[in-house]
């Protein structure tokens, strides 16, 4: 069926025992790709996904600095996001973006260092993928100053309506994860139902926000599935119609 979770993390220690049987599964079930994501902060995940991506050819990564660690930044993290760029299948500067909901980082050094990431971005001509919580506002903001001129993906969207009309006007792009199958979840429901099918992805956000009734979970990029049938019962089409155009803007970001 050509499933695709856009946003995972393969490299958290849950994955530690079943990591190749997860992603065998999901290749073996007929997805299209995984995309997966490591952070040189965390230790160990750059190394770790240099492995995860010898195991199927069709896992991508994107790498930044996750805002949580905004405080941990130094110019060698930096270069070591550069350098692993040009050496893995990299494919985009993410997640990256602003906080403000836990505010496990200053707040200062959060914008200081999006904004350090969105010019590294424009330098290797990628897109970037945004992690914004209680800052959408901000986020958009920024890169409308900073002038980004290339495609922008906000992952995991828990945004509001109006923010959501915003993004798509921009051309920027709208990934959804299982909180969309949360039953309270009833404006983000709303939301998906106004995205335009060229403008939208899926995601686990995994091992986090598995969807129902696995809910409170370790989630893992196979439950992409029940975040592609609560989409496509929300917009009124087949799970296939659906998964045709996030493949089909999957390959017109990054082909």
């Amino acid at each position: 069926m050509n499933f695709m979770d856009f946003h995972c993390h393969l490299d958290d220690p849950a994955y530690d025992n079943t990591r190749s049987r997860i992603i065998n599964e999901c290749f073996d079930s007929g997805f299209s790709a995984i995309v997966t994501v490591t952070d040189p902060c965390e230790i160990g995940s750059l190394e770790k996904t240099r492995d995860i991506l010898k195991l199927h050819e069709n896992i991508f990564c994107i790498i930044a600095i996750h805002p949580h660690h905004a405080d941990q930044y130094h110019p060698d993290i930096e270069r070591a996001i550069i350098s692993y760029v040009e050496n893995q299948r990299a494919i985009a500067i993410g997640e990256t973006g602003l906080d403000y909901h836990y505010n496990h980082s200053d707040p200062e050094n959060q914008l200081n260092v999006f904004k350090r990431q969105i010019a590294i971005a424009a330098e290797l001509n990628l897109p970037l993928v945004i992690h914004a919580r209680e800052a959408e506002n901000r986020v958009l903001k920024i890169l409308e100053s900073e002038k980004f001129p290339l495609p922008v993906i906000f992952h995991c969207y828990s945004g509001n309506r109006d923010q959501a009309r915003e993004i798509l006007n921009r051309g920027y792009y709208i990934s959804v994860s299982g909180i969309v199958t949360f039953k309270k979840a009833i404006e983000l429901q709303d939301i998906v139902r106004e995205i335009p099918l060229n403008r939208i992805f899926t995601e686990t956000d995994s091992p986090y926000l598995s969807p129902d009734p696995f809910r409170g979970k370790v989630n893992n990029p196979l439950r992409v599935k029940l975040v592609a049938e609560k989409i496509a019962e929300i917009k009124g089409i087949s799970v296939s119609e659906l998964n045709q155009a996030i493949n089909n803007n999957f390959d017109h970001l990054f082909s």
